[in-house]
């Protein structure tokens, strides 16, 4: 799975995400009136040639009026066969992170950004989905906000039994969005492949 058909699949599953525009070049995109508060993100998610060596080339926080110029260099570095997503950057206020083993679903959430979660092991509270709700395991029984678990229990709904880890933000204007969506077996290989020694 690309990280572009994880996103879609995160549209497919109405799940909530930042306002985002798939382009190849600046000339693709439309962000004239959209509207942001800290900047903007362009992330690499898909190449045209699959066997093409991938590079993870991404950016974050940049201002509006660079974001066409920032765009068309970084498709540069991939000579031209990418596909990126733009979207308005934010602050984090939390993170979390949905992980659907078969049956089982794991929520953790951490005080911070998604890298003190997936790359630090912080977790400040854990719950489990079972029969439509969330149970406390660990930590801040209080750390989701009622809107924030209803919108939660959806996504582990639409997970379960999937085998897939979805990352959600929770920013300071307090919105939860979720930004990538991956096949559980796939995150591990990259986090292994990131931090094993060479």
């Amino acid at each position: 799975m690309t990280i572009l058909q994880g996103l879609r699949l995160i549209e497919r599953y109405g799940l909530p995400h930042p306002e985002w525009q798939f382009v190849r070049y600046s000339e693709e995109l439309k962000i004239g009136r959209m509207r942001d508060y800290v900047g903007w993100t362009i992330r690499t998610v898909a190449l045209i040639k699959s066997k093409k060596k991938w590079k993870n080339v991404f950016v974050n926080w940049i201002p509006k009026r660079e974001v066409p110029a920032r765009l068309d260099a970084l498709q540069k570095q991939q000579e031209g066969e990418a596909i990126f997503v733009v979207y308005p950057s934010w602050t984090w206020k939390k993170a979390g992170a949905i992980m659907s083993e078969g049956m089982r679903v794991t929520i953790e959430g951490v005080y911070g950004s998604i890298n003190d979660l997936s790359r630090k092991g912080k977790v400040h509270s854990q719950f489990l989905y079972h029969r439509h709700e969330l149970q406390h395991k660990y930590g801040d029984q209080s750390f989701f906000a009622p809107e924030e678990k209803r919108v939660i229990r959806h996504a582990c709904a639409q997970l379960m039994g999937k085998d897939l880890i979805a990352e959600f933000a929770v920013t300071t204007k307090n919105k939860l969005i979720f930004f990538r969506l991956e096949q559980l077996h796939e995150a591990a290989r990259l986090l292994i492949e990131k931090y094993s020694p060479s």
